[in-house]
This record gives structure tokens, sequence and C-alpha cells, in this order.
């Protein structure tokens, strides 16, 4: 992976986005694709990856992490990615940006079957995620970082807690014998690391996990406020040591520790937060094997990162009609063609 080392400054973020994932226990394996026929389908050119895909666009004056949340048991060989985040510092506008892809969502493995994104961890390991993810959105990942539930409990200790809204009451036993329970009442509540843990966990409301991502972003925002307050910052260099303990990542200590020092700067930047659009599909009984996705476009994705890191532009709706996810087209597009929807001849 290539080393920006002028732009090596984005712990404050790395470490709020590290912490934002949901771990949930699966019983499904990888399968084999029920949708091979997908329409909006990006073919696989490489069964690895080693450097930025050749289909990618470098946006200048930034750094950007993959970050992964592992579902990870003691008895797992690998865990699968149950939350994927791309974060990036935009030193060029002065923002951070964080792009959330649901863990459902359907992409194209190099094998030519069709899985859920959240299933390449355990297939293909991070290089795999970050090949299928720069695939997706057509921006390239400059490092990626994974973490578990155990090291999130201890960050949020660690640098004292989080100032949340909880916006609902919450609770739900997930089956674990360790952080097993998660109880939160709504309200804006000081959460410890557990709690912290239970917060960005739940995902039982009407949205399921698209809800989810939605309060893991409000973690983010909440977490690099805490990272950033002035009697945090000098804490700073000790907390960097902690995370490169605590997470598997293809950065050295050496970077974290520059990043620590760098951190003060990025208070004044502004952070957008949204979630790549698309829409629910639910299992077809008359399909074997289907299950449940998180349907995009990929010419959308492509549009919505770009125009989302390159302007902060978010997306008016993230939930779509699964018509509207299939025949989305660009605004240039949409504009060529007449009022019965044929396109318009050259």
């Amino acid at each position: 992976m290539k080393r920006y080392g002028r732009r090596l400054a984005w712990l404050a973020v790395a470490l709020a986005a590290l912490g934002a994932w949901h771990a949930w226990p699966r019983s499904d394996g990888p399968h084999a694709e029920a949708h091979r026929s997908h329409p909006h389908a990006v073919e696989p050119s490489s069964a690895g990856w080693t450097a930025t895909d050749p289909g990618t666009t470098r946006l200048a004056g930034r750094e950007t992490i993959l970050v992964l949340g592992s579902d990870k048991r003691p008895k797992d060989a690998r865990g699968n990615a149950d939350v994927l985040l791309v974060a990036s510092l935009d030193d060029t506008h002065r923002r951070i940006e964080l792009l959330s892809i649901p863990r459902d969502t359907q992409v194209a493995f190099p094998d030519g079957r069709y899985r859920k994104i959240n299933e390449a961890l355990a297939i293909g390991g991070p290089e795999e995620t970050c090949m299928l993810v720069e695939r997706l959105i057509g921006l390239p990942i400059d490092h990626y970082a994974i973490l578990r539930f155990d090291a999130l409990v201890r960050m949020v200790d660690r640098i004292g807690g989080l100032d949340i809204e909880v916006p609902r009451d919450m609770d739900y036993r997930t089956g674990d014998q360790v952080y097993g329970v998660i109880h939160l009442r709504k309200g804006r509540h000081h959460l410890n690391g557990e709690q912290a843990l239970q917060f960005v966990r739940y995902r039982h409301d009407a949205l399921g996990d698209i809800g989810r991502t939605v309060r893991q972003q409000a973690f983010l925002v909440a977490l690099k406020d805490q990272l950033l307050r002035p009697q945090t910052l000098p804490r700073l260099p000790e907390v960097a040591i902690d995370a490169w303990r605590m997470i598997d990542t293809d950065m050295s200590l050496a970077d974290l520790s520059r990043l620590a020092a760098r951190a003060p700067r990025y208070q004044a930047y502004q952070t957008v937060h949204t979630t790549l659009p698309g829409s629910f599909h639910d299992p077809d009984p008359a399909i074997p094997g289907d299950l449940s996705y998180w349907v995009v476009n990929p010419i959308e994705a492509r549009y919505v990162a770009e125009r989302f890191f390159s302007d902060g532009e978010v997306p008016a709706r993230i939930i779509q009609d699964p018509r509207e996810t299939r025949t989305w087209l660009p605004p240039a597009a949409r504009a060529a063609q007449p009022s019965d929807g044929r396109s318009t001849p050259a």
C-alpha cells in the first residue's frame, strides 16, 4: 500500500472510526451468489489487491482509511467485517469525511460470485476487502485498520467516556458470553466503554443495519470531539500507542505517533458523514440460497462517493425504492432523456 508521509495526520478520525463497528453473531458463512445476473454488477478485474485499483480516481490533499469492525470470536479463524467505514482527512477542504458502507451490500467477488461485502474479510482478508471497496466507490484506499470488542471498550474508557444522545431505549441480549447485554435509556448520557459498545452494536429498530450506521456516525463524531478536547490532546501519544497495540493495521507505530502530534489542526475541520444509498432486498423463497441484501447501483455508488469526498455533498435519500436503485442515472444522463424515458438520439 502506498504511504504518504506528509499527510499521515488523521489520528483523531482514525481512532474515532476504529470504534464504530457492530459485531453480530452470524451463522451463515460464505455462500454461493443467488443473483449471478444482477443488472448492476461490476465484474472483478483481478483476484488480488496489492495497490490502488486502476479504475479508481485519486482526489488530492487527503489520506483515506478503510475501518473494519470484525465479529471474530475466540474459536473463529477469521471474522466477517460487520462494519465498513471509509474515513478521509481532507486537508484541501478542511473536512473529515465518513462514508458508511452497509455490511449487507451485494458486490461481485474476484471468483465471479456475488456475496455480502462483509464476507470479504473472512474470505480474502483486509486486502481483498480494500479491493472490493475501491471498486465499489471508485476511490483509492490508502490504509486499513481492524478493531474488535475489547479494544473499543478500553479505548473509550482510556479517554474518559463519551457524551452521546441515545435516540431511544435500547434493550437486547446478544447471546455473547462477554458484552452480551444491551441496556441503554433514551436521552443524553456520558457513556463508558461498555455502554459505547452497546450503542454501536444495537440494530433492533425499524431500519436495522441502516439505522445502526446513523448511530455509528453519531458515535464517531462524539469520539472525535472527545479526542480533540484540550484536556485529551496531551494524552494522544499514549492513546496512539494503545491503539497500535489493539488494532490490526498496515500502519506503523511511528505513523500513529506522527498523527497524534498533528491532531490539533483538526479541531477546526468540519465533519460530514453519510451512508451509501441503496434499497433493501428481502430473501425470495423461490430462489434457493437467496439472502437479504443492501442493493446499490454501482454507477450511483461512484457518483455519490465522488461528490461526497470532493464537495461534501450528502445524498438526499439513503433508503430507496428498489426500482429507483435499478434505474438510477446521473443528473446529466437524466436531463438527456425525453419525457417518455427514451434516450435522446446523438
